[in-house]
């Protein structure tokens, strides 16, 4: 039973290491390399059972340098098949697009239909809102208690939504990744990606926000890593600790004007619904320009 444990860990270490950037595992290969060889004999003593070790660390560096190099190349491969995969889905997704070419905007939804604007801040309104209002509203949220936010631009964002300043104006202390998920929760993947855009962009610490809520997995993975997670419930929490003031102040910039229609991800423009043989879709305006679609949520 125990190696059986031990074995389920080192897997899960090797796949930890595998999710993160290559350069991380270089270059936690070459400094295990130089502490084994170089610095451990130094706190070994020169008698006693410890000492026995000093003639094999010259062979335990290299041991350790190469299964960690290895872990690099791995990371590496899953980088380049990464891209291949997000590539061939992109011309799988231009594909679908030409075979409804004629889709056109469908019928406007009845405003009475639609849910009136929150009167006060609760998981529900939290849910109400379209994924780029979402983030703004995180990012106004860190305005409040202090912090000087910068967004990103409609894009690729490379798993950084918000970057929060504090005492450095040219380095962040923390950055935000922000998920309008209702349907489902936010999985261990997703905050792996995360801690990968940590270590690459050299910042300690790491805030996952989401309307929904994570699994499992993903919870044990940010309690072992210097990450927050914040579900619907934990965020509402948070906004409800602010003065009323400030809680006002959010809730009218987060339900002004039309908080519900999605955002274009790379036009930075609202979308429109769409009627395909598939059925109803959110597209954008500029098609076939652009391309980007969303599905749309009940």
């Amino acid at each position: 039973m125990e190696w059986n444990m031990g074995r389920r860990s080192n897997k899960g270490l090797v796949n930890d290491l595998v999710a993160l950037p290559w350069q991380f595992s270089a270059v936690l290969a070459v400094s295990a390399f130089v502490g084994i060889r170089w610095v451990l004999p130094g706190f070994l003593p020169e008698r006693g059972p410890l000492s026995a070790l000093k003639p094999d660390l010259d062979a335990l560096s290299w041991i350790v340098f190469v299964a960690l190099a290895f872990m690099a190349v791995l990371a590496a491969l899953r980088t380049g098949f990464r891209g291949s995969d997000h590539r061939s889905g992109s011309s799988r997704q231009r594909a679908r697009m030409r075979a409804v070419p004629d889709a056109a905007p469908a019928a406007k939804p009845d405003p009475a239909r639609l849910p009136a604007a929150a009167t006060a801040w609760s998981s529900e309104a939290l849910r109400m809102l379209e994924w780029k209002r979402f983030e703004l509203l995180c990012a106004s949220y860190y305005e409040a208690v202090g912090f000087t936010t910068a967004t990103l631009a409609a894009g690729p964002d490379g798993g950084i939504d918000v970057k929060l300043f504090k005492v450095d104006p040219a380095k962040p202390l923390a950055i935000v990744q922000c998920k309008a998920w209702n349907s489902h929760p936010v999985g261990v993947k997703e905050v792996r990606e995360l801690l990968g855009v940590m270590v690459h962009e050299g910042v300690g610490r790491g805030i996952f926000v989401t309307t929904g809520s994570y699994t499992a997995d993903a919870l044990q993975f940010g309690a072992a890593n210097p990450i927050q997670l914040l579900d619907g419930e934990a965020f509402v929490k948070k906004i409800l600790a602010l003065p009323l003031d400030k809680q006002k102040a959010l809730l009218d910039a987060a339900f002004e004007g039309d908080y519900r229609t999605p955002t274009c991800a790379s036009c930075g423009t609202k979308m429109v619904a769409r009627d395909s043989k598939r059925g109803a879709f959110w597209g954008c305006i500029y098609y076939p320009r652009c391309k980007t679609t969303l599905a749309m949520r009940a």
